[in-house]
């Protein structure tokens, strides 16, 4: 008998194929290409996204956060539907209570991606994580209101009084010796602070009940050796008194230390892990980074310079970054839509998953930085994302919630960005003949677009449910615009910040248009492994086809054509003996507690269940 949900072996088979053959042509195209592609520091200047404007007004009313708040405006993309815009809220945590703690030790044993990116004995990635934290936190404080410093605590970094010109850079076992150049006092001092274990600088706001919160880059380093700072001028005592350095001048301390050492490319990479902090503390997970390998002065790790664009005069992409790395699920829901595939159903996505893993965990992906470059190529815009989760360690939650199908999307991030994370992007198909069907695909888009009071948030997974409703059993809006001939699809209009009274912002953006997914199945010839074929164990399909059919038919009940989906295993789940039998009447009051999603409600429905 043919399973009204389950797909059959054979078509579990071809979306494992694909799945598999799909990363299988990306990793074939990162060994064609080598070295050549793009720089993939070159997608830190590309992704766009709103930044923070003057005046926000903050929400700190919580002990452990405070928010600042806005809405999105949303339409039908084409035509003269009278389906009318609606507004998003959204709210995105700008402090935390609690450091993200950053480990400097030998303990660090994930440390494959930067030592096949970086010589081992010229990774500076650490000290530019904390100079980076800092730049961040000033730039924050710049921006929003009511925020206090940057200021410089009375703790500093030790200096190396033992030699002027870091003759032994590997120094003293029981220290790390930084080498910070020729430079002035205020230098000096920042650097003092920024490598200062105990606390060297602070940048806080209050909440409403006067707890001290910090900004979303605030962290507690661990030093297995402390810092100690070598100056190639003779050392003075630094001022105690000197004004704590704005972001703009300590982006310049930074650019020239950089400068000094020709590691322009860490530097980037040291930015894209800082931007995942706010991620590694939504995970409640700690950073561990290896104890920084510095060559002695006059040594440089390359001959090249990279030539990048000075974010001395980019501060606008900085604010755009820094405004996403605030939003932790955002960020965390792009790192995940590179395993959304159009077109994989919502009772199949684990097939997909299933065949997706199978090569990422193959022996052909040979080392971390292997597998790293594959999902970066999967889509480009994302890049330094994938890079900094991996400096970060923050990839292994990424990649244990796409391998289980448990991550969720966020449609202003994907609008924002132009990335395509979820079915419910793209557009309806186009007329629909009275006499046939609607794929269900489109009945829920159109019932989003509609908007009514049980539709206002979007399914919460990106894939899509399978089937079709016969036009006579779908939702009285669905019928409508369905056969209304116009074109319809989500677009992205407007974008306002909650700003002080009597003050708004709305904010001008460009909406880029949604990128597609690179990587096809038939760019593969490589043989598949059916090692982890296994069609049923397919918790991750039973648990996202429950949940969009829960979205779709909480309003409205089932329709009675899906009496066998309303009763398969993987739907019907009653937790109560309360449900009334299932009967076919033209009107119905539906019972039962579906997991609490089939409320008793008089359904606009006709012939449902």
């Amino acid at each position: 008998m043919e399973d009204a949900v389950r797909p059959d072996e054979q078509a579990f088979k071809a979306i494992y194929e694909r799945g598999y053959r799909t990363w299988s042509s990306l990793h074939h195209m990162t060994i064609e290409e080598g070295e050549t592609q793009t720089p993939w520091w070159d997608s830190l200047f590309r992704l766009k996204h709103p930044s923070f404007p003057e005046h926000l007004e903050l929400d700190a009313s919580f002990s452990n956060t405070v928010l600042v708040k806005g809405k999105s405006t949303w339409k039908v993309s084409q035509g003269n539907c009278d389906l009318p815009s609606f507004d998003q809220d959204f709210c995105v945590p700008i402090a935390s209570d609690r450091p993200v703690i950053l480990d400097i030790s030998d303990r660090q044993k994930s440390a494959s991606v930067l030592s096949s990116r970086f010589p081992e004995d010229s990774n500076h990635v650490a000290i530019l994580v904390l100079a980076w934290a800092y730049i961040l936190s000033a730039r924050w404080a710049e921006i929003l209101p009511d925020v206090s410093g940057p200021e410089y605590s009375k703790l500093q970094a030790e200096r190396d009084l033992r030699s002027s010109c870091c003759e032994n850079i590997f120094g003293d076992p029981d220290s790390l010796i930084v080498d910070i150049g020729d430079v002035d006092d205020d230098a000096a001092r920042w650097w003092a602070a920024v490598l200062c274990q105990e606390g060297g600088w602070n940048v806080s706001v209050s909440s409403a009940k006067g707890h001290i919160l910090y900004s979303p880059w605030h962290t507690k380093p661990v030093l297995q050796y402390p810092f100690q700072l070598s100056r190639s001028i003779k050392y003075q005592q630094l001022p105690t008194q000197l004004p704590a350095a704005p972001s703009a001048a300590a982006l310049q301390y930074l650019s020239s230390y950089c400068k000094l050492h020709n590691i322009f490319e860490q530097m980037h990479a040291a930015l894209a892990a800082a931007l995942l902090l706010p991620v590694c503390r939504y995970d409640n997970r700690s950073i561990q980074l290896p104890i920084p390998r510095l060559q002695r002065k006059g040594q440089t790790a390359r001959d090249q310079i990279f030539k990048t664009p000075s974010w001395m005069e980019n501060l606008d992409q900085l604010d755009k970054l820094l405004t996403l790395s605030c939003n932790a699920v955002g960020t965390k829901a792009l790192l995940n839509s590179i395993f959304f595939e159009p077109g994989v159903e919502c009772n199949i996505c684990g097939a997909w998953l299933q065949g997706t893993f199978a090569f990422l965990d193959s022996d052909i992906i040979q080392d971390q930085n292997s597998l790293l470059r594959i999902l970066m190529k999967r889509d480009p815009s994302l890049e330094f994302l994938w890079l900094g989760a991996f400096i970060t360690g923050a990839h292994t939650r990424a990649l244990q919630e796409a391998r289980l199908g448990w991550w969720k999307i966020d449609l202003n991030v994907a609008a924002w960005t132009g990335t395509l994370m979820s079915f419910i992007q793209e557009p309806v198909s186009t007329s629909i003949p009275e006499t046939h069907p609607i794929s269900r695909a489109d009945e829920c888009r159109l019932l989003y677009l509609s908007h009514d009071l049980s539709y206002t948030g979007p399914p919460v997974f990106p894939f899509a449910p399978f089937g079709s409703t016969a036009l006579a059993d779908a939702n009285i809006d669905v019928r409508m615009h369905a056969e209304c001939g116009i074109n319809h699809s989500l677009e992205y209009e407007s974008l306002t910040w909650r700003c002080r009274p009597p003050q708004v912002a709305p904010a001008p953006l460009f909406i880029p248009t949604l990128r597609a997914k690179i990587g096809s199945p038939t760019a593969s010839t490589l043989p598949i492994n059916y090692d982890s074929l296994d069609n049923e164990d397919d918790d991750c399909s039973e648990m996202v086809t429950r949940n969009i059919f829960t979205w779709l038919r909480d309003e409205d009940g089932f329709p009675v054509a899906e009496r066998a989906i309303r009763e398969h295993e993987w739907i019907d789940n009653l937790d109560s003996d309360d449900d009334e039998p299932i009967t076919g009447e033209t009107r119905s009051t539906v019972g039962g507690n579906l997991h609490g999603w089939l409320l008793k409600t008089s359904t606009r429905r006709s012939n449902s269940i």
